[in-house]
Order: C-alpha cells, then sequence, then structure tokens
C-alpha cells in the first residue's frame, strides 16, 4: 500500500471534516519526504485558519504517523523573545540534525507580527534570526547566554584565586586547602567527593560542550586533571561556546501555523455568537489570495515572499464538524467512564446535541465543544452512580427529552428512569427591555440592507455576552460602493437609529447608535472628500492644516455635501421602515424570541412579506435621490 495512502486514512479517522485539507497536506509533503537532501532551501508549508481548527493537532498526527517524533522541533513565535527559547530549540538541531532532514513547526505565528496598522513594529534580533532560518535554511546557534558565560568565567576566576592561595587538585578533586575552597565554593552535599568544578555545575557544563558528554564520561574525564587541566578546559569551553556555530537547516521542513481569526469576521470582534455557517460560508470565499492579503496586514512584503505559496487554508468547524468531533470524543469519554464505574454507559443523539447547541462558540473552534464533553459526560455519570449507591446497573443510557435529561437505568431486569440535572451554570438574566430595544435595533440594519442595498444576510442577532455589542447582523462580503449605492448603504447604517426612532419614539432612541452614526458620517465624509461623489470633483479636499495634495479652502463645502447625504440617508431609512412597519415589527419579535436569526428563517420572513411597490430598490433610490450638481456654498 502506498504509504501516503496510509497516513490519509490515519489522519482521516482522527481529523473530521478535513479531507481536502489532509490531502492537501500530505501532498505538499510527500516531496520533502522522497527529496529532502535535494532541497537547497527550508520547504515551507503555512496552515492558516480560525482558533480551534485543529492545525496544531493535525500537525503533531502527521509527525507522529511519519515516526518523525524524534527529529521534530516546536518553537511558539509568541514567545520567541522569551530568554534562551529559540537557541533551545536550534542548538538540539545542531546537535542532532545539523546538515540533515529534521521538521520546525513554528506556532501562533501571527504573533511574530513585523507591522501593525502599516507601520513597522518592533522587530527584535531572535525575530530576525527566525526569519533568516526561514528564508535560507541557515542560523547561528549561540551555545552559552550572557548568564551561562558569566557564570562560567565566575568559576574558573574562583578557581585561578583558590590556586593562587595554595588549594591543590589532583585527579579533579580538592585534595590540600579544603577549608579555603569550602568557603568559597561551598562543602559537598551528604559528604560526597571534594569535586574541583561541584557536582551541581556539572549539568550545565555537558550542556555547553560541542558534543553531549554522558555524567559518567565527563566524571572520568574531570578525573584526569589537575588544577592547571581543570582551569584549561574551563577556558577552553569558554572559547568555544563564545563563537555561534552554525547551523545548516537547508533540508528541514518547517511548518508556520497562524491564526487569522479576521478573514472571517471581517474586522469585527470575533463574537462567540457568530453562527458556525457563517463562517463556513465565509470560508468558500477565502484561498490563497485571502491569506496572502491576510500575511501583508502582518508582515513586510518581502517576509510574505519568504513564507512561500504553499499554504493550506483550515475550514472553521461547521454543525456537522462540530457533530462529529463531540460523537468521537464522546466515544474516548465514555470507554474509560464504563471502565471505572463498571456499567456501560451510552448517550444518544439528542445529548450530544445538547452538547453542542449549548457549547458551541464557533469562533473558538475545538476547544469549547471537547471540554464540554469532559465536563457533561463525567458529570451525568457521577449523578447516576450517586443515585444508585452500592447497586450497580449493567447498562445505563443518557438522554434528553424535550429540556429534562434521563437516564434510563436496566438492572436485574428492571427498567428505571433517573431525572438528571443539566452540569452548567443558570443563564444570564436579559432584560426584557434592552432585549426588546436590540432586536429593534437590528431588524432595522436588517430591512433596510436587504431592501435598498441589495446585500445577503448570513446572520442577524440580538443578545450577545459582550458588553459592547449589544447585537450584529453579518452579511456576505460586500463588493465596492458604487456611487447609485451609496445613500442605500448610508441608510443601512442608520436604519437601526431610524427603526429606535419610530418604535419608540424620538426621545426613545438610545445611546447604543453612536457606533452607527460614526460609520456613517465616515462614509459620507469619505465619499465626497476622497472619492470624489459630491457632484463636484473639486470636492475633493484636505484639512487645511494637514500635509499632502488636496483642495483646503473648500472644506467647509464639502462638508456641507456629506451633511447633506446623511440627512437623504436618513429620510430614506425611515420612509423605508415606516412603509415595511409590519415586517420590522416580525423580525424584531423574531430576534427578541431567539436572539438569533440564520439565513433560512430571514428568508422565510422575508418571503412571507413581498417588497411593497412604493419601496424603491436601492440603485433606483440613490438614482432619484442623490445631488448630481454641488449645491451653491451656504446653500
Amino acid at each position: 500500500m502506498d504509504p501516503a495512502h496510509d497516513i490519509r486514512v490515519k489522519l482521516r479517522q482522527s481529523h473530521h471534516g478535513i479531507d481536502a485539507v489532509i490531502d492537501h497536506l500530505v501532498d505538499l509533503v510527500r516531496p520533502w519526504l522522497l527529496f529532502a537532501p535535494a532541497q537547497t532551501r527550508p520547504r515551507v508549508v503555512g496552515l492558516w485558519g480560525m482558533t480551534g481548527t485543529g492545525k496544531s493537532s493535525l500537525v503533531r498526527a502527521l509527525v507522529r504517523h511519519l515516526g518523525l517524533d524524534d527529529r521534530t522541533f516546536w518553537l511558539d513565535a509568541g514567545e520567541i523573545d522569551r530568554h534562551g527559547q529559540i537557541d533551545e530549540v536550534l542548538e538540539q538541531a545542531h546537535l542532532c540534525h545539523n546538515g540533515g532532514p529534521f521538521v520546525l513547526v513554528i506556532d501562533e505565528f501571527q504573533h511574530a507580527r513585523t507591522l501593525k496598522g502599516g507601520m513597522p513594529c518592533h522587530e527584535s534580533v531572535q525575530l530576525r534570526r527566525l526569519w533568516e532560518l526561514i528564508d535560507s535554511g541557515h542560523a547561528m546557534v549561540q551555545r552559552m547566554d550572557v548568564f551561562q558565560m558569566r557564570e562560567l568565567r565566575g568559576l574558573k576566576e574562583k578557581l585561578c584565586d583558590l590556586l593562587r592561595q595554595g588549594v591543590v587538585i589532583e585527579r579533579g578533586q580538592v585534595v590540600e586547602g579544603r577549608e579555603r575552597f569550602a568557603r568559597m565554593m561551598g562543602e559537598p552535599e551528604d559528604g560526597g567527593a571534594w569535586w574541583a568544578v561541584p557536582e551541581e555545575r556539572w549539568g550545565g557544563l555537558r550542556s555547553m560542550m560541542p558534543q553531549p558528554m554522558p555524567t559518567s564520561e565527563f566524571s572520568q574525564w574531570l578525573a584526569d586533571q589537575d588544577g592547571d587541566g581543570t582551569i584549561a578546559m574551563l577556558e577552553r569551553l569558554e572559547r568555544e561556546c563564545a563563537i555561534p556555530a552554525p547551523l545548516d537547516a537547508r533540508q528541514a521542513l518547517i511548518f508556520v501555523l497562524g491564526n487569522f481569526d479576521e478573514l472571517y469576521t471581517a474586522g469585527q470582534d470575533p463574537l462567540p455568537e457568530l453562527d458556525p455557517e457563517v463562517l463556513v460560508r465565509r470560508h468558500r470565499n477565502i484561498g490563497n489570495t485571502g491569506v496572502h492579503e491576510a500575511l501583508c496586514e502582518l508582515f513586510r512584503i518581502e517576509q510574505v515572499a519568504r513564507l512561500g505559496t504553499d499554504h493550506i487554508v483550515f475550514p472553521p468547524l461547521g454543525m456537522e464538524a462540530m457533530r462529529a468531533l463531540v460523537r468521537t470524543e464522546a466515544d474516548v469519554v465514555l470507554e474509560r467512564l464504563n471502565t471505572m464505574a463498571g456499567m456501560c454507559i451510552t448517550a444518544t443523539p439528542a445529548l450530544l446535541d445538547r452538547i453542542v447547541r449549548d457549547s458551541a462558540i464557533a469562533v473558538l473552534g475545538a476547544r469549547p465543544l471537547v471540554a464540554a464533553v469532559h465536563r457533561v459526560l463525567p458529570s451525568l455519570a457521577a449523578q447516576v452512580c450517586d443515585r444508585l449507591g452500592d447497586e450497580r446497573a449493567g447498562d445505563c443510557v443518557l438522554d434528553v427529552v424535550g429540556e429534562r435529561v434521563l437516564a434510563s437505568v436496566r438492572h436485574a431486569g428492571r427498567l428505571r428512569y433517573l431525572s438528571l440535572r443539566w452540569p452548567a451554570p443558570p443563564p444570564t438574566p436579559v432584560d426584557p427591555v434592552v432585549q426588546r430595544r436590540v432586536a429593534v435595533h437590528e431588524a432595522g440594519h436588517l430591512l433596510c440592507g436587504v431592501r435598498l442595498a441589495g446585500l445577503k444576510p448570513l446572520q442577524a442577532c440580538a443578545r450577545t455576552s459582550s458588553t459592547r455589542t449589544g447585537g450584529f447582523v453579518v452579511w456576505e462580503r460586500e463588493t465596492q460602493i458604487t456611487r447609485a449605492e451609496l445613500l442605500p448603504r448610508m441608510a443601512g447604517l442608520l436604519a437601526g437609529w431610524a427603526a429606535e426612532r419610530i418604535v419608540f419614539g424620538e426621545q426613545g432612541v438610545s445611546f447604543g447608535c453612536d457606533d452607527d452614526l460614526s460609520k456613517v458620517a465616515e462614509l459620507a465624509l469619505s465619499a465626497v472628500k476622497e472619492q470624489g461623489m459630491g457632484g463636484d470633483r473639486s470636492y475633493r479636499t484636505v484639512h487645511p492644516t494637514a500635509h499632502g495634495p488636496g483642495f483646503r479652502t473648500m472644506l467647509h463645502d464639502a462638508e456641507a455635501v456629506a451633511a447633506g447625504l446623511v440627512r437623504q440617508a436618513e429620510e430614506l431609512a425611515l420612509r423605508t421602515l415606516e412603509r415595511e412597519r409590519v415586517l420590522l415589527d416580525r423580525l424584531a419579535a423574531a430576534l427578541e424570541k431567539h436572539g438569533s436569526l440564520g439565513p433560512s428563517g430571514i428568508e422565510r420572513l422575508f418571503a412571507e412579506h413581498p417588497r411593497p411597490k412604493e419601496v424603491q430598490h436601492g440603485a433606483e433610490a440613490s438614482r432619484k435621490d442623490m445631488p448630481h450638481a454641488a449645491p451653491a456654498p451656504g446653500a
């Protein structure tokens, strides 16, 4: 059988729903397995995706199945500047695999960023060494850091002073002047031998040597030295370790693993309420192009080039993948519980679905689900054992019926049902007034975004755990705005504010609209000042104190045009929502009840309320309302 086929099968058994990723990974690694000695630079494979999608787990499994554990080294890019971290790894690679094939895995690579907000970040010496290793396969390994060098020199100087004071060393041990030696170096522990180099220093010295030396050989080697020989040994070790050793990693396979949550959350905070299918749909639009754009936000362009083009984009966990993960993890947990409880415990699909429904946090990947399985199943099994006492059942089935958690226990031919508690903290109480207001706000965004701007919604949420975000609407990736689409987009941004005004009155509009107002003002000003959409191209302008090209004397006029656009967008949003008040109320009621709506639920509500004839499509409304010429100054 083809070894690559065997590895694919094994990886698919432990990692569900990513068959295409597994095939791609094996295809990228196989040339290194066959032709590593022919490489003139390391082979770099990038694995990118959301947090918790299994990147590290898959690489660990691949390394294990290939039998490469003994030649695989792991680095955490978030700790690259930790004292000695990179040298510890590179020194081991130098000692064991210099010039030969080995595997280096650099995890959390997004923390090694060299750009932030388009501006260069501080780039440490250690980070530059890492980039050089990725690019050329060469690095200089410092076998001894500053602190170790000081310790070695201190030991040498102390021994030199002792020898000048008459201490005699023969066969590696102090034979005369032990009192003086003890005052400066301390006595041996537990009446041990009076070694000139105390035994507690041996481990550090052996680790500094060019070639590893077992403790037995090191003690024999010391036993062959007198005082001058011991000093000469320490001086030679100091000279050798002061010169960095070259590491040849041209035959290495380097995995670069990084989290790119922003590719999926479109610049928003990765809220736990994001629906898994939202992330899956967005993943379809992300390929090497999306990865390249994200890399260019984090690293300089020449560094992005060093990473090459062998990139794998991990899909987020959809609902089916989450269910498969929970089933697999539950089998492992139940097998252990059965052995310890002395009975056969099983869980129904309904109970496992409850775990997924209660614990799935799409933006955190697999970790919350795995933790939930290890929390819920042992807790329910413990409740069963407590209820049975010394009695033990032959079979126990854990199930969910409606909102009840039940265990059906068969013992001595009799079937009993036990009511159990679901092991979770009580839900946080929701203020109904706040819930209603957030639902109305998000319903306004949803309605105007669909009716006016023609956007496709993926999720509308009116109940979050965030103290800063009451709710949100997620759209399919938005295209570049045209002039005809400007007012509809601005009306969509103001629609939450407009919905609150219609439902609660002018005095009932909440402070939660400030972000929307900021966004619409920014869009209007950018359209006029930067994009030339104010009816007169001369309105492209900048602040009088700013540097660079642009009109400065027409700033007031440009802002007057932008303010006019905001007023028109406000009127369009209010007019649309008033004409479709029935649909607004239905959307708000659904969000208030369920907290979140997915694509199918949103489509059903819109299908039940066809577009009124008097509500124009966004492009038509914009052609009617957009100014085609600049107003006169002061108008």
